[in-house]
């Protein structure tokens, strides 16, 4: 999807047929019908229904336009941010030359705006592409008798050509996304990483973006590259653009009834072995059309994502409250202490209840193995002890809650984890585990994360409906 295609549409509707908005843009009338086809395939959306007086903008449609217009208009001033000098900014992106900007609707001096469709004084309306009398209507683009059909915005004899688009008219969503994705690496190489394309495509599209504009976008450091001034400029416009396109996305999705669409979520590598297996099945046999990705790394990356907008929502535990984030719990996950099974009598643990303060002194003098610090899991290890006043004897520390168990298998200290954790990846031979009471801060709330300006899609509200029953029925 890019600003071409919106103005072609916005064309349309602004006129009301197919070859009233070719006539506007200067453009071929099959070229604008074959434009209006894709899109209304690809959004699975009719835009436009036909009348006797010509197009009218379907429901669905009418949701969408203001969008499409706004992204049209934001597309259009990219350069500037303002109208071009001495023209009139039209809702397809092109300006009239030697008219003053107005305000959307208002009529030219001397002029008056007449509803779409509605005859002009002493002329007459005629449906569809008949032909005014004495006249014969002219498939396509064909020539009147005597005249010759021009390309592009060649201006007929006696005429001027339309303007050139603005810079940035036709940038795509794809290529507003590379642009950011590079600003947020600080790196072109990096950002193709994250994009999962070849370095040399990503920097011909900066290239080729660059050119367009006639600014150097960013420029090269000793670690990366960093915006310009003009560069950082012109990025900031593009994210609001972005929040544009997501919007006209999330939009066209509402009357997909969920039989299209993708949805992109982060979880933590440890919660997604947990929780995918279980979740992935169900949904995508209920929502085939559907497109699920996700993005894999710690919580403190995934809170950047999503804030980066590179996410719709996360599934984590929750341990630190984002205000710029919203928050929808599913279940509390209790915390337990999990030690070599011979270790069992040299600590004289109670069995059938949760253990409190007092019951875990006798670990002042234990080995402990711990995760590294960052990890959520870690932090609630660190209240543990910190409530009980232990300043544990740390042995090992991993990355790896799976390698921490292990390790405590093998005899060589006691550590914490969650309780859906304990069998995730292996059983629980050699050990032995005590259930901790929840005043010691040991337990986590399994969340969905996402910002609160942008909401959640019907599609990923469908997902997370479908993980809650997932999890009722796991734990039944």
């Amino acid at each position: 999807m890019n600003g071409k295609q919106l103005r072609y549409i916005t064309a349309i509707a602004e006129t009301g047929s197919i070859r009233g908005g070719a006539e506007l843009l200067g453009k071929d009338a099959s070229t604008m019908a074959r434009t209006l086809k894709k899109m209304e395939q690809d959004f699975n959306v009719r835009l436009f229904r036909r009348t006797p007086e010509g197009l009218r903008t379907t429901p669905e449609g009418e949701a969408v336009l203001g969008i499409m217009k706004e992204i049209v208009r934001s597309c259009g001033v990219l350069s500037g941010g303002e109208a071009l000098p001495g023209n009139e900014v039209l809702s397809g992106g092109e300006a009239l030359s030697g008219n003053e900007v107005l305000p959307s609707g208002e009529a030219l001096p001397g002029n008056v705006i007449l509803p779409c469709g509605e005859a002009l004084p002493g002329s007459e309306v005629l449906p569809g592409s008949e032909a005014l009398p004495g006249s014969e209507a002219l498939p396509g683009n064909e020539a009147l008798p005597g005249s010759e059909v021009l390309p592009g915005n060649e201006a007929l004899p006696g005429t001027k050509a339309l303007p050139a688009c603005p810079a940035g008219s036709n940038l795509t969503e794809q290529e507003i996304r590379y642009l950011l994705t590079i600003r947020d690496c600080g790196s072109i190489s990096r950002a193709a990483s994250e994009l999962y394309i070849a370095q040399p495509s990503l920097s011909q599209v900066l290239r080729q973006v660059e050119a367009e504009f006639g600014l150097t976008i960013f420029k090269r450091t000793s670690r990366g590259v960093e915006a310009t001034a003009e560069g950082q400029a012109l990025l900031d416009r593009l994210y609001a653009i972005r929040g544009l396109y997501r919007c006209l996305e999330l939009t066209v999705e509402e009357f997909q009834d969920m039989k299209r669409g993708t949805i992109t979520f982060g979880v933590p590598q440890n919660l997604g072995a947990y929780l995918l297996p279980m979740v992935l099945p169900a949904f995508s046999a209920q929502y085939p059309g559907i497109r699920v990705r996700f993005r894999e790394n710690n919580s403190t990356e995934l809170d950047r994502l999503l804030l980066a907008d590179k996410t719709d929502f996360s599934i984590m535990h929750f341990q630190e409250e984002n205000v710029a984030l919203a928050y929808e719990a599913f279940f509390d996950d209790p915390f337990y202490l999990v030690i070599p099974g011979g270790m069992t009598g040299r600590f004289g643990f109670p069995e059938g209840r949760k253990l409190l303060a007092e019951d875990l002194q006798p670990l002042r003098n234990a080995p402990f193995i711990m995760v590294a610090r960052g990890q959520k899991l870690r932090q609630v290890a660190d209240q543990i002890l910190e409530t009980c006043g232990i300043a544990p004897d740390i042995r090992f520390e991993t990355k790896s809650m799976e390698t921490a168990k292990r390790l405590a298998a093998v005899g060589l200290g006691v550590t914490f984890l969650p309780g859906s954790y304990l069998t995730l990846y292996s059983g629980m031979e050699g050990l032995a585990c005590f259930q901790l009471d929840e005043n010691l801060g040991a337990s986590w709330q399994l969340v969905a994360a996402y910002p609160k300006k942008g909401g959640l899609s019907r599609s990923a509200r469908e997902f997370l409906r479908i993980l809650g029953d997932c999890l009722a029925d796991h734990s039944a």
